[in-house]
């Protein structure tokens, strides 16, 4: 199937950009709610199951990697926008530079001594998944102690260095790639906004490296789909280019 790759950017001289702080908040957390629904306005048809992954560039700026090509009809939000084919022609050892944007979690069923539903051997559902840099950092805390330890912002870095590398790596093995080298350029936790209950957080990683692809077709459909969760919210577009 046919996927496009499209730049968009909101038209800040149309008449809607009077709407530019519901579109583009300058607060980060309310922003991640209105990113998703703006570029949801890409694809008129709203019953369609989502089929796209997105991230922001800033400055009113997306990308959007697509099985549809977006259109934006009558709306001018956007600028026109700039839309290619995307058909990545893969081999296998080829060196690829990436940029990644990412919420990353693990299975919290494969942590050790974690509590149980009484009388079974499932966890809460809604435990089920832990954010791989929150869950770090109290692994490292249990271990050695909080007193110990260095600043809580020097401690999320180290954190985030170890357990990105770790998680892209298990990436690689099931979805056709090897890591060359990661280097973790941001990592910060989102608050979404729940009315009527209780806010949600999102831990939200940007890695930027060099892989090596070992199963082509496997990683072309990797890209596509996505890696990690949140992907409503800006997260599991991967961008690459060869290195």
């Amino acid at each position: 199937m046919t996927h496009y790759l499209t730049r968009a950017e909101l038209d800040r001289q149309a008449p809607e950009h009077a709407l530019g702080p519901l579109l583009d908040p300058k607060d980060r957390d309310l922003a991640l709610d209105a990113h998703r629904r703006l570029v949801w306005t890409m694809f008129p048809d709203r019953d369609a199951k989502r089929d796209f992954l997105w991230r922001s560039d800033g400055r009113g700026k997306f990308l959007v990697l697509s099985a549809q090509k977006p259109q934006d009809k009558g709306l001018r939000l956007f600028k026109p926008f700039e839309s290619k084919q995307f058909a990545p022609d893969l081999a296998v050892g080829d060196q690829l530079s990436f940029i990644l944007r990412a919420n990353a979690t693990r299975d919290r069923r494969s942590v050790p001594n974690e509590e149980t539903v009484p009388g079974t051997n499932r966890r809460p559902r809604k435990n089920r998944r832990v954010d791989i840099v929150m869950h770090a950092m109290r692994e490292q805390e249990l271990r050695v102690g909080v007193a110990s330890l260095d600043s809580r912002a020097a401690r999320r870095i180290n954190a985030a260095e170890d357990a990105a590398l770790t998680w892209i790596s298990d990436q690689g093995k099931r979805r056709g790639f090897s890591i060359d080298g990661i280097v973790v350029e941001d990592y910060r936790v989102r608050r979404l906004k729940r009315s009527g209950g209780k806010d949600a957080t999102l831990g939200v990683l940007d890695l930027r490296g060099l892989l090596t692809v070992s199963e082509p077709d496997v990683f072309t459909n990797a890209l596509l789909t996505g890696f990690g969760r949140a992907k409503a919210f800006g997260c599991g577009l991967m961008l690459v280019r060869r290195a």
